[in-house]
């Protein structure tokens, strides 16, 4: 018995001796792992300094930001904005989600959440590890927590929410508890617009009220605003107050764009380019209708008749390189090629 108790406690005392050899090494492990830890965050500071706040990634950096350690979470756009895929909803959401995150990287905690943009075309081993067979999709994953490839992590709703700034920085709020506000670009014209519809307005009732019944009785009146409506719904301005698409989008060459490309898809600032064209046809069409045969004199007239002519196929010719640019197959042209 004694020689029992004598080995049992020989042998408490060597694991005693094992462990407090050992915690050196372990505090060491530890130190180590904090030190890989903050150089990972600077890196990741580094690259999200140099893009206004997002990262781009592959599958490889992928697997490296979202491996542990990880003391801050992740939100990744998943997404495929290269031209061949003709991911519309990609392009719509790909400036707000930056302005998003551009409002983040002015924060003073900024490095508690990184913003990462994985396409499709880099990352497709990753696109199917969580099994993503659309876009966009944002996931958003939490810090310290295991990622998996089964998509179960936090995901943005863009059917719920839409595709808007001011939806998607509520929704990471209610995750991460920091408010990042929007700061979008002045709106020139907007505002324009406004202070156009102001003098519109006060002109408009300054007249009726000195020719109210003169002008409710003229056809020239209401065949003027019959044309007004009619420009404004066949240029596509119904469609815009359903879907509120956005006003413009940057191409990839870094240029505005202004003509979305599928008769499923325009742009704000498309829309008035069509209506605009509309109306200068129209113009030249009511000039040689209207105005043409009350020209008395014959040289006047025949250049009334040119004018009217050349600014109708040169309109015309813009508008159908607009539906070329809309539908590239589309064989016909006329002034341009």
């Amino acid at each position: 018995m004694a020689v029992i108790s004598r080995t049992l406690f020989l042998t408490l005392l060597l694991a005693l001796l094992a462990l407090l050899s050992a915690s050196p090494s372990l505090a060491q492990s530890h130190q180590d792992n904090e030190v890989l830890l903050q150089k990972k965050v600077s890196r990741l500071e580094a690259k999200a300094s140099k893009n206004k706040g997002v990262i781009q990634l592959d599958s490889l950096a992928f697997e490296d930001v979202m491996a542990k350690p990880r003391n801050y979470s992740m939100v990744v756009l998943f997404t495929a904005i290269s031209p061949e895929f003709n991911c519309v909803p990609c392009l719509n959401f790909d400036p707000e989600y930056k302005m998003v995150a551009a409002g983040w990287s002015k924060l003073a905690n900024k490095s508690q959440l990184f913003f990462s943009i994985l396409d499709f075309k880099a990352g497709q081993a990753i696109f199917q590890k969580f099994g993503m067979n659309s876009a966009p999709s944002v996931l958003y994953f939490p810090a310290s927590s295991s990622y998996s490839g089964d998509a179960s992590q936090d995901r943005y709703d863009f059917g719920r929410s839409g595709f808007q700034a001011e939806p998607f920085a509520a929704w990471l709020q209610a995750r991460s508890g920091i408010n990042v506000k929007v700061q979008r670009p002045f709106d020139f014209m907007g505002l324009a617009v406004k202070i156009l519809g102001t003098f519109t307005a006060v002109f408009t009732v300054t007249v009726f009220a000195k020719k109210g019944h003169k002008i409710f009785t003229s056809k020239y009146f209401w065949s003027t605003i019959s044309m007004i409506i009619i420009f404004v719904m066949i240029s596509g301005h119904m469609w815009n107050q359903i879907r509120n698409p956005p006003y413009s989008m940057p191409t990839q060459q870094g240029r505005s764009g202004f003509i979305a490309s599928g008769f499923q898809n325009q742009f704000g600032l498309e829309t008035q380019i069509i209506a605009v064209l509309y109306s200068l046809l129209t113009g030249a069409a009511i000039g040689l209708i209207a105005v043409v045969p009350r020209i008395e004199n014959p040289v006047g007239q025949r250049a009334t008749v040119w004018v009217c002519m050349g600014m109708f196929t040169l309109v015309f010719s813009v508008l159908i390189q607009v539906f070329k640019a809309k539908n590239p197959g589309y064989p016909f042209t006329l002034m341009f090629r």
